[in-house]
């Protein structure tokens, strides 16, 4: 599969569904105008309509929204409507790992430090449980440095955009350790 062809293809369906679901927002409105139906129960209904369109729109914003820009020895990156954003450093970067396929990918990141995230959780039970493989490659990370506190990052928003920034984290975090799966989907990305 061709990643870049899939981000322009991924680009194509955002801007069109948005456009449809513009037009669709738009339209209702100007259909009950025109048909001069004054009804409570129809203009209930389209207020209803017209909020779960905007509420799918924003839905469908934010889990395609991901911007990333390598500044020397940090990676920022911001993910979804609220640009949430993570600093990176590189030189603190010790696991990378992925879960899922194509758009549905995952970035998992274990850090030796949180510098000013707040979207950066130490790592915990639940999070070990749900990522059996990366609580592996923790466990061997904690035995070299037990008095060290690890911290962990997972970035779910950006689509198939993702895998730019898994190649550009594989370019600058030259100490990090990448999972087989990891390297699998830099590979898939470079072909």
């Amino acid at each position: 599969m061709n990643i870049n062809k899939a981000i322009r293809k991924q680009r194509k369906t955002y801007k069109g569904f948005m456009l449809s679901m513009c037009f669709i927002f738009v339209l209702l409105p100007i259909m009950l105008i025109v048909s001069k139906i004054i009804n409570i129960f129809l203009i209930l209904y389209l207020i209803c309509n017209e909020l779960l369109i905007a509420i799918v729109m924003v839905i469908r914003i934010n889990e395609e929204y991901i911007d990333f820009k390598l500044e020397g020895y940090k990676i920022n990156i911001w993910c979804g409507i609220l640009k949430v954003k993570f600093i990176i450093i590189c030189k603190k970067v010790l696991f990378v790992h992925t879960e899922g396929r194509c758009a549905n990918l995952e970035i998992v990141m274990i850090t030796k430090s949180k510098f000013r995230n707040k979207k950066i959780y130490p790592i915990d039970i639940n999070f070990l449980k749900k990522y059996p493989y990366v609580a592996q490659m923790y466990y061997k990370i904690k035995i070299e440095n037990p008095e060290e506190e690890y911290f962990y990052c997972t970035i779910k928003q950006g689509g198939f955009r993702k895998y730019i920034l898994l190649d550009d984290l594989y370019r600058s975090c030259v100490d990090a350790i990448f999972s087989g799966d990891a390297i699998e989907k830099i590979k898939e990305y470079r072909e």
